[in-house]
């Protein structure tokens, strides 16, 4: 009995134990299961409080695996970024090579290229702001473009593109373009051919400069270096060539000029009488330069004065030869010619660049009756003696009439006029009147010259000539006979010359 007892214990025994290993392995398990729970909690929150500690960041830093045309920025607050990036901006190398060979090599921020700061901190805080609103648990990696803008310091930029950078072995030559030049052996205008030199033009070197950048910034915006190929595009530009059409039609107008000037001839008609001015004469006016042909201005103002001084009648001491066969001197000489220089001068330039034979007369401000030479008269005139009391009229050097007259009382203002004078007109009939004098007369024929006096027949008077003009002399006025008025009226015309002296 006491061994089914200690039989029934060791069971008892045997399933107790049984029981509380079962017990210890349970609660084993849920410890693991505590544990694994708890570690998958703890590592929840840490990624949660890793992406929310990131998130935080992310308002003032740049995110993670980020690259901007291939320059990481990967973390960085926006002014390190930007900071880095004017930088390495800065630092890219401008090589200038000519003919294969490098000359001059120097930095974006040497040369005075810089990325605009402002605009550059704008761009990253918007590129920040819109990835941390895409952003996910795991930052993927990521190159992006942005907007950017370049700005440029004139001063260092003229500093790096001056010609000390650019010396070299072979000799720089300035380009010319195509010019006129006066070949006096052919004796014509040619065109001297455009030459392409190779100094450079920093304007041109600016553009060639920008080009090779723009052309870097396509691929990207950070390189190590930009080549800039210095070529013909660099120099100095050639502007005018010898198939320029202004240049040619500037040819073919001055040797037409030129031709014109040999083809042209003048003759000044005076009269029967003329003045020739040749080709010869005009040809040594010319001055002929490499940029074009022109006239002399002082050798033809010297040549008009010349003319003028020999053929001008009017307002010089007169010298006449009376029907006696004396020779007067007439300081009043209000009749002839009178060349207006200026209008002379102008039409003379147009006839010299006309190239043809030209004949006229000259530009006459006053002229005469008729002329030959520098006779005026041409033996067409009146002729009047104050001391003889006596008239003739002459046309074509034949006597029309001669005739004793009536003069003007030889005292103050009622002395006849002395000089050479132009009738001003004719009239017929005519009324002479004078409130001066208080008188009122009709006349048949009426013929002014100079000053309110005339000619006019006088009816009342019944002889004429001899002395009573002292005494008994009209208040200037020539007077005539009827029969002599009249025919001197039917022979003259309005301009017809009249000569007045006296020899006393």
């Amino acid at each position: 009995m006491d061994q089914d007892r200690n039989s029934y214990y060791r069971s008892e025994y045997k399933k107790e134990r049984e029981y509380q290993k079962k017990k210890s392995e349970i609660a084993a398990r849920r410890r693991r299961t505590l544990i694994r729970q708890a570690a998958v909690l703890g590592a929840v929150l840490f990624f949660v409080c890793l992406y929310l500690g990131d998130y935080l960041l992310d308002q003032t830093r740049m995110p993670h695996r980020l690259s901007i045309y291939g320059v990481s920025v990967s973390g960085m607050t926006k002014e390190n970024a930007a900071q880095k990036l004017e930088r390495v901006f800065g630092e890219t190398e401008l090589v200038f090579v000519e003919n294969g060979e490098e000359l001059y090599r120097t930095t974006f921020a040497e040369a005075g290229f810089s990325l605009d700061g402002d605009a550059l901190r704008e761009e990253l805080a918007e590129v920040q702001s819109s990835l941390l609103a895409e952003r996910g648990l795991i930052e993927k990696k990521r190159d992006i473009e942005i907007e950017y803008s370049v700005l440029t310091d004139e001063e260092m930029l003229s500093a790096a593109l001056s010609a000390d950078h650019f010396v070299v072995d072979l000799e720089r030559t300035d380009s010319s373009d195509a010019y006129l030049e006066y070949d006096a052996e052919a004796g014509e205008f040619v065109i001297v051919s455009s030459w392409q030199g190779n100094v450079i033009d920093e304007e041109n070197l600016r553009a060639v400069l920008s080009e090779a950048m723009a052309e870097s910034f396509e691929t990207g915006l950070f390189e190590e270096s930009v080549t800039v190929k210095i070529d013909v595009n660099s120099y100095q530009t050639v502007t005018v060539t010898e198939n320029s059409q202004e240049l040619n039609e500037k040819l073919e107008q001055l040797n037409q000029s030129l031709t014109n000037y040999q083809n042209t001839s003048i003759v000044y008609t005076f009269g029967s009488e003329t003045e020739a001015l040749d080709s010869d004469t005009i040809c040594s006016w010319l001055e002929i330069t490499d940029d074009g042909v022109e006239m002399d201005t002082s050798l033809i103002w010297t040549y008009i004065d010349e003319l003028s001084a020999k053929y001008n009648t009017k307002y010089n001491t007169r010298s006449f030869t009376t029907t006696a066969g004396d020779t007067v001197t007439l300081e009043n000489n209000e009749y002839g010619y009178w060349i207006d220089k200026d209008a002379e001068y102008t039409q003379l330039c147009e006839d010299l660049e006309s190239g043809t034979q030209v004949e006229r007369e000259p530009v006459y401000s006053d002229s005469g009756l008729g002329r030959e030479g520098t006779d005026d008269l041409a033996g067409s005139y009146i002729e009047v003696s104050l001391d003889k009391q006596h008239l003739w009229l002459y046309k074509d050097y034949a006597l029309v009439i001669e005739t004793d007259i009536v003069s003007g009382k030889p005292v103050e203002e009622r002395e006849t006029l002395q000089g050479a004078f132009s009738i001003a007109y004719k009239a017929s009939p005519y009324t002479l009147s004078s409130e001066y004098y208080g008188y009122e007369t009709d006349v048949t024929y009426w013929m002014p010259f100079a000053n309110g006096q005339g000619l006019h027949d006088a009816t009342w008077r019944s002889s004429f000539g001899g002395t009573r003009y002292i005494t008994n002399g009209s208040h200037g006025c020539i007077n005539l006979p009827l029969a002599a008025a009249e025919t001197i009226y039917n022979t003259i015309t309005a301009g017809y010359p009249i000569i007045i002296y006296s020899r006393e």
